[in-house]
């Protein structure tokens, strides 16, 4: 603003001398009115005219400078502009990959509607897909036992005064109920069998009745068939006649589990077990052992 007051001012003393100029130029044209006939009443009123033009400019002036508004930021970076795909169009006769073309049915005509499916797609395989889906159910369930038994040699005390009496004995066979709760990765049961096996010369045989609680660890290795281990405990009551004679008695008993579980479906299944099957002694009868080759089928509740 102090450079215009000035270029103002500088512009002001410049024009003063044209200004009387012209005037003087067109008093000679001798049509003017009185209040004009005399050069000093031109150069009063032409003096009078710049002092209010120079107050007007002064006034101007005077006035507050407005606030400078400030620049757009322009960014250093041109953005390029990202064009937009372009959908190829397909020939006639053809559908893009990816639509489905427009019905040429009506809403109301159902019966002629047809179903149209992607081409890259793959068709849904029920059957593949029913086999990923794990049939293993935690709960409780029951069981019926039944197996192969394959005895070792035993031996009974206190015949006839002698200290005892070995006994040697056949295969025989097993049969049982059990009643379990799965809790997923580990079993508990509980279960009560009846174990029969004849002595080889025919003289005798043996009788073994236990209960037992086992604890079984399972690992799923696909969706139908898991690995099992564990180990049971309980009490069993023995009986074997040797030569005419009964001995028996209770005792602890023990046995060790290995197999495989296979299932049906989710309320059916099958297990198959290897067990090493032992008591303890007694008064009358020394340690039995059998390895026992079990099947169970189990209903889950």
């Amino acid at each position: 603003m102090p450079y215009l007051r000035i270029l103002f001012r500088y512009l002001e003393r410049l024009a003063f001398p044209y200004l009387v100029l012209l005037q003087m130029l067109c008093s000679a044209r001798g049509d003017d009115k009185n209040d004009f006939s005399s050069l000093e009443n031109r150069a009063l009123f032409l003096s009078e005219r710049l002092n209010a033009h120079e107050s007007l400019i002064s006034e101007i002036l005077s006035r507050p400078d407005p606030q400078p508004r400030e620049p757009r930021s322009t960014s250093s970076k041109s953005v390029t502009p990202v064009p937009e795909a372009i959908e190829p169009v397909a020939p006639s006769g053809r559908i893009p990959k990816g639509r489905l073309p427009v019905s040429r049915y009506g809403k109301s005509d159902t019966s002629e509607k047809k179903q149209v499916f992607n081409a890259s797609t793959p068709p849904l395989d029920f059957k593949s897909g029913e086999s990923d889906i794990s049939l293993h159910i935690d709960g409780y369930y029951l069981g019926i036992v039944g197996g192969r038994v394959m005895p070792l040699d035993g031996e009974v005390r206190w015949i006839g005064g002698t200290g005892g009496a070995s006994m040697q004995f056949e295969n025989g066979f097993l049969a049982g109920i059990l009643v379990g709760h799965d809790f997923g990765f580990i079993r508990v049961e509980a279960e009560y069998d009846a174990i029969f096996y004849d002595q080889k010369n025919g003289t005798g045989m043996a009788e073994v009745h236990p209960v037992q609680f086992r604890c079984i660890f399972e690992k799923e290795i696909a969706s139908r068939i898991d690995l099992r281990a564990g180990f049971g405990t309980g009490v069993a009551l023995a009986q074997l006649d040797c030569a005419g004679k009964t001995f028996g008695g209770v005792s602890f008993c023990y046995d060790f589990l290995l197999g495989t579980g296979i299932r049906f479906s989710e309320s059916l299944g099958l297990n198959l077990d290897y067990r090493y099957f032992l008591t303890a002694a007694s008064d009358d009868y020394r340690r039995l052992q059998s390895n026992l080759f079990i099947a169970s089928l189990q209903f889950d509740l």
